[in-house]
């Protein structure tokens, strides 16, 4: 199963294996000093892995995965990864951690790593903050240029610390899952800069 790969290195992961396991498989996210290194997979919609694990059987922590909306073929202005806030730190349970100061003043956490069939790509990490529910920030592509420079402002101004990352990437990478209450969204976007 795919937790024979945590903990190794990032070339010992194996899509052709994880492929076998599971057909909807598009990645795998690494997010530094939080429990997340997780296979991402992706459906048609928004909702299967909200209540399936990787190997598709009935969980209530669901899995890791990648808004239906993206495309992965190198279109993507915004890939959107969820998972849920669970309470034993799985999932993206850990992820509120990127909301310490601990966290985000350690510059080894401020690269994101997720890796495809295809490459490994790396993200900067340039906003996080928590945010009432709301769609605003789960867009994938925009109308024009403009629209994607006002996005990018809009959630850098939310940032609860100022990452002095001057964000000129076509492509970023938002991560999103509930808070404590629920009611809130947990968010961290990063650009891409390995190309």
């Amino acid at each position: 199963m795919y937790w024979q790969y945590l903990n190794t290195p990032l070339s010992s992961v194996d899509f052709t294996e994880l492929l076998k396991q599971n057909k909807d498989t598009v990645g795998w996210l690494i997010v530094n000093n939080t429990n997340i290194t997780y296979p991402v997979v992706q459906t048609t919609n928004n909702d299967y892995y909200l209540t399936h694990a990787f190997n598709r059987s009935k969980n209530y922590a669901g899995w890791v995965f990648a808004d239906y909306r993206n495309k992965f073929d190198g279109t993507d202005q915004n890939i959107i990864i969820y998972g849920h806030n669970t309470m034993d730190g799985s999932m993206f349970g850990s992820l509120k951690n990127i909301l310490k100061k601990e966290w985000y003043t350690n510059q080894d956490n401020l690269e994101v790593t997720l890796i495809t069939d295809k490459e490994l790509d790396t993200y900067r990490v340039f906003s996080i903050y928590q945010i009432e529910a709301e769609d605003y920030y789960v867009q994938t592509g925009f109308k024009n240029e403009e629209s994607y420079k006002k996005y990018i402002e809009t959630v850098k101004s939310r940032s609860i610390y100022n990452f002095n990352e001057d964000v000129k990437a076509n492509q970023i990478l938002t991560l999103s899952t509930c808070s404590e209450t629920g009611k809130e969204r947990v968010v961290l976007h990063a650009q891409i800069i390995n190309k």
